[in-house]
């Protein structure tokens, strides 16, 4: 249907009709503007929200990271002081069995020695037997 052959209206009437239409489009094309502005506006807080957040998340990212650097540093300190330590304790170990073995052979060894000189019978002498006693009396 076109607008302009008439239906039997005059000009001017159809003139006024058209501008009532336009300006309900022009207020609805506002409004859908003003919508969309708006709504452009709130996508562009959250936009800002949500970098500000990432920014933030990326800090707390950065963080974690150094600290689990740190972490696996002192861990690795501590388990190599840990070896060192336990390599120590095998040598210090090591050692007491060696002088346990040589306190032990000199013991023997002087054991052995001071039996066969008998200088413990001079030091000490044994105590007189049953029949020594009844001849001193």
């Amino acid at each position: 249907m076109d607008v302009f052959k008439g239906n039997g209206l005059p000009y001017n009437v159809r003139v006024s009709i058209l501008e009532e239409r336009l300006q309900a489009y022009d207020e609805i094309s506002k409004q859908m503007l003003t919508k969309l502005e708006q709504a452009v506006e709130k996508i562009s807080e959250s936009t800002k929200d949500i970098s500000q957040i990432l920014v933030r998340h990326e800090e707390r990212i950065d963080r974690a990271t150094e600290t689990n650097s740190a972490i696996e540093k002192l861990i690795e300190k501590t388990e190599t002081e840990l070896s060192n330590r336990i390599d120590r304790a095998e040598e210090d170990i090591n050692d007491l069995k060696k002088n346990r073995w040589i306190w032990l052979g000199a013991i023997i060894a002087s054991s052995f020695f001071l039996s066969q000189i008998r200088v413990f019978e001079y030091i000490m002498p044994p105590p007189p037997s049953d029949a020594e006693q009844i001849r001193e009396v």
